[in-house]
This record gives structure tokens, sequence and C-alpha cells, in this order.
């Protein structure tokens, strides 16, 4: 099927996931609260490590401050769950159907993860709030800042939902995935930058953190945010992301031709 073709069964897919948000808004507004705990922890524990200077670094406080605060928003928004429903459906069975709609599989993924995320910018309002009484919140220092870090942002959400996708594959060759998810969400989590930005890392742990593709989940845009992007220049930073972007596609192409063989063998 062309792409026009294709456009009315993903839109329905998006819907699905966004009524699927709203029916489980609890779960969001748990996730929001638990955010906030997280960044006002955070904004306790670096402003003790500042020790009453306005300065550490090249870094002022507030400026820390507010990186902190946009980046673990983000780094809660940005948590495509379709990589725990891969899971789930090749577990189930239902991955068979999947299989049989007229649209590839990853791109049904790609749908269902925008549709969650739409679903969820209601609650974005709400976590905004929440974020600037617990954290600090700033606006950009320049427009240019600000839709940089927009287009950064997307690029980011790409990113994030490749990264899941890959993992959720994985699910073709093992079933039990819970200590795998675990180690990816401990690794992830870290090297998102979202807790500890990288110009405050040490040198040899800072530099195996830019080898990998989470560093543009999270710290590339965000640094994009305050005005200081990660590579030096805004658009350096994005081709970053747009690379790990490209290099991820290439392999989920790979490992889903795989596993689409695997299920065939294995007559699922």
């Amino acid at each position: 099927m062309s792409f026009v073709a294709n456009i009315p069964a993903w839109r329905e897919l998006i819907r699905a996931s966004i009524r699927f948000q709203f029916m489980y808004r609890f779960s969001v507004i748990m996730g929001i609260l638990l955010a906030g705990v997280t960044i006002y922890l955070l904004t306790v524990v670096w402003t003790s490590a500042y020790a009453g200077q306005d300065e550490v670094g090249g870094i002022p406080l507030k400026l820390m401050l507010v990186y902190l605060t946009i980046s673990n928003l983000q780094s809660w928004y940005l948590k495509p769950g379709i990589g725990f429903d891969i899971v789930d459906r090749v577990r189930e069975g239902q991955i068979g159907f999947d299989l049989t709609r007229p649209v590839s599989y990853p791109s049904q993924l790609i749908a269902t993860a925008a549709g969650d995320q739409l679903g969820m910018l209601p609650m974005v309002v709400v976590a905004l709030p929440v974020a600037a009484v617990l954290g600090e919140l700033a606006a950009p220092p320049s427009w240019q800042a600000g839709v940089g870090y927009l287009a950064s942002f997307i690029i980011a959400w790409f990113i994030a939902v490749e990264l899941a996708m890959i993992i959720g594959l994985v699910a073709f060759w093992t079933l039990e995935m819970t200590g795998f998810m675990m180690v990816y969400n401990l690794v992830g989590g870290f090297a998102t930058g979202a807790l500890v930005p990288l110009w405050f890392m040490p040198d040899l742990l800072r530099q195996a953190v830019q080898l990998l593709p989470f560093q543009s989940i999270v710290y590339v845009p965000v640094s994009i945010y305050i005005g200081i992007p990660a590579t030096g220049s805004m658009y350096t930073a994005m081709a970053l992301q747009v690379f790990w972007a490209v290099v991820l596609a290439g392999v989920i192409a790979i490992v889903w031709k795989r596993a689409l063989y695997r299920t065939v063998i294995q007559g699922g």
C-alpha cells in the first residue's frame, strides 16, 4: 500500500491510543506526581551540592535548576509504552492480528506511540504548574533556542520510540523481559542526563555516555533550551540526534526482518 493509502489506518490507531490515555488518567496523574517528587528531590540535592555558591563549573544554580526541571518533565513525557505492549502481545499471541493489518507493524507502533503522546498533552498542562512550584521554570534565552528546542524535542521523541521498539522486539526471542527492561530503564534513565547533566559527569563516564543514543532524548534538547547546546552549536547538536535516529531506524529494519522471519518459522 502507498503512504497516502495507509493514512486512514494510522489515524485510527492514533485515535485509539488517545482514547486509551483518557481511560487511564489516574496512571498518568500518578506519573506526574512521581515526576514532581523527583524534581523536588533533585532541586534540594543540587541546591545543597552548590553549597551556597551561585555558580559551579560555569553553570549558575538557577540555570541548573531549570535544566533539572525541564529534563525531568521531558523524561516523564518521553517514555513510550510500546516496548511493554510488544512483549504483552507476543506473549498472548495477539501479534498475529497485528501482522494481518494492511500497514506494517513498525508503523503501527509509531502511530500508537504518537497517539499516546497526544493523549498525554492535556496532562502536561497540569504538570507544568506542579513543576514550577517544586522546581524552577524559565523561558528559553532566545526565540532561536525555543524553536531549536521544539525541533530537537520532535527528534528526541522519534529516538525514544525507536529505542522502545528495539527493546520490545527482543520479545520475539525471549518472553521473559523483566530483568532486561529493568537494566534498560536503569541505564537509560541515567544516560539521558536527566539526573546528572553530562557537563558534571567525570570524563570517562561522560565519554561512555556520549557513545550512546540516550543523551539525544533529554540532554541534547534541554541543553538547547537553556542556551548551552550539547555540542557547542544547536545545529550540530540536532545533527547528532538525526544521526542516531537514522542509525536506530536501520537497526529496527534489521531486527524486525529477523523477528518476522522467526515468527513465520514458528508458525506464530
